[in-house]
């Protein structure tokens, strides 16, 4: 099905709708989502509503941001995103770019975006943990590719 996206229109399969069931903090109108790679902007991906042409959120492995970034998911988040196999599980980290600022550009990690690739459903998770904050400056990072 053909939708039209804050990157354009967009031809997406059913199985590449990930959907969230209390939407995402900010957009919990939103539930259906997938994520979009396009060549010129990798390691950034993008999280699109397929609900709302105007939001589009940059999103990254935040493993190439820090290579050590640590998440633990709880029981109840398993449950609820019905992991079976941990190895169809996909995280994203969130990126804020200040329109005209790239090289302000920030990363949450506290917060990272959670999907069951398998089930095609996500959710963002807030860590319990002070290790992380919601805006590091990317450029604190080494890029780990």
């Amino acid at each position: 099905m053909k939708y039209n996206t804050r990157l354009g229109e967009i031809e997406i399969n059913e199985n590449e709708i990930i959907t969230f069931e209390k939407g995402i903090p900010g957009f919990e109108h939103l539930r259906k989502f997938s994520v979009i790679s396009l060549k010129d902007t990798l390691p950034i991906l993008w999280l699109v509503s397929l609900e709302d042409k105007n939001i589009s959120l940059p999103i990254i492995d935040p493993w190439i941001v820090d290579k050590n970034y640590e998440i633990e998911i709880s029981d109840e988040d398993i449950k609820e995103l019905e992991i079976e196999d941990k190895e169809k599980v996909a995280v994203w980290a969130i990126l804020t770019i200040p329109s005209g600022h790239p090289e302000d550009t920030t990363v949450n990690l506290r917060a990272p975006i959670v999907i069951n690739m398998e089930k095609g459903k996500g959710k963002q998770i807030i860590l319990d943990t002070e290790k992380y904050k919601i805006k590091h400056k990317l450029s604190e990072f080494s890029f780990q590719e």
